[in-house]
Formats: structure tokens, sequence, C-alpha cells
């Protein structure tokens, strides 16, 4: 028996395996990279977001200006560089935007006053860009998690040491699922 054929298709092997083997790392190698960008899109998002909560904020005041422990809770509020630091800054901006909102209650000229409420509307479609860029953003993560989960991706993710990684959170989704608590009241 020749073994020159037998050592010939081991090596053939090991080198299809190695091919394999780049071709799954630079895949996700290229995921991580997307990842980031859109991540970026978040924080771009959030930053402009920033931007509008403290024109709000510069309202806010000069109609109440004695409720300065509303406007003391603004560290944090830009853009965080983690998925972590990106979803306690989403959460920072929420609490600031419902305290703005609580302070207007007290201060309905306020609310009322052409400013704001292009302030207001500026929100509304930020909110609507940064769930955007939040889709966006999982829908990557989604993907490089299912490559990492996935035999026998999965060898290689752990070779270069990845892990799956955490979705950007949204606030209040099991309170936003439910309609127990919807006021049918006119």
């Amino acid at each position: 028996m020749n073994y020159h054929y037998v050592w010939y298709a081991v090596g053939l092997i090991i080198i299809l395996l190695v091919v394999w083997m780049i071709g799954k790392s630079n895949q996700l190698s290229r995921y991580q990279v997307v990842i980031e960008e859109s991540k970026k899109n978040v924080d771009i998002a959030l930053v402009k977001r920033y931007d509008t909560i403290m024109e709000m904020l510069k309202i806010a005041k000069s109609y109440a200006q004695h409720e300065e422990k509303v406007f003391v809770n603004l560290v944090k509020l830009r853009q965080g560089a983690s998925f972590a630091e990106t979803n306690e800054a989403l959460q920072s901006q929420d609490q600031v935007l419902k305290q703005i909102f609580a302070v207007g209650e007290n201060y309905p000229q306020m609310l009322s006053s052409q400013q704001f409420l292009n302030l207001q509307d500026e929100i509304s479609k930020e909110n609507d860009q940064l769930a955007a860029s939040k889709r966006i953003v999982n829908s990557n993560i989604s993907m490089i998690n299912q490559v990492i989960v996935t035999f026998p991706s999965s060898f290689v993710a752990s070779l270069k040491g990845l892990k799956q990684m955490e979705f950007l959170k949204e606030e209040d989704v099991e309170k936003k699922k439910s309609i127990n608590e919807f006021d049918y009241h006119v």
C-alpha cells in the first residue's frame, strides 16, 4: 500500500481546515467591525438626543429655577463606550426626560411654549432614529452571536476569545407589552 496518498490526503484535509478556520476568523472579525460601526450610529443619536435634552433643560431651568434637584442628575448622558454603558446612557436620558416633563406639570406655560414644543418634536424624531439604530446594532449582534454559538464556528470563536455579545436593551419592555394598566377614560 502506498502511504504517500494517505499523507497527501491528511495534508490536504489539514490545509482545508486551516483555510476554513482563517475564513471563519475573518468573518467574525468583519462582524465585529460592522457592530462597532452600527454602535457608533447609536452613539451619534445619543449625542444628538443629549444636545436636545440640554436645550429642554435650559427652558425648564428658566421656568423652574428652584427645582435644582431635577437638573443635578446629568452625568453620563452623552454616550458610552461599552454596550452596558450605552444602555446606562439610554436609561439616564430617559430618566432626565421624565423629570423635565414632571417639572412641566408644575409649569404648563413651559410645556406650551413654541420652543419647548419644537424640542419635544425633535426628541420624538431622535427617538425614532435611536430606535432604528438600536435595531440595526441588535441585528448585527444577533448575526455574530449565531456564528459564535454554532458548531464548528464556536471553536474558532473560542480561539479568538469571543463570547456572545449583549444586546442593547429597551426600557420597560414588559410594561409596554401589557395593557392592564391602560387608562380607558377619556
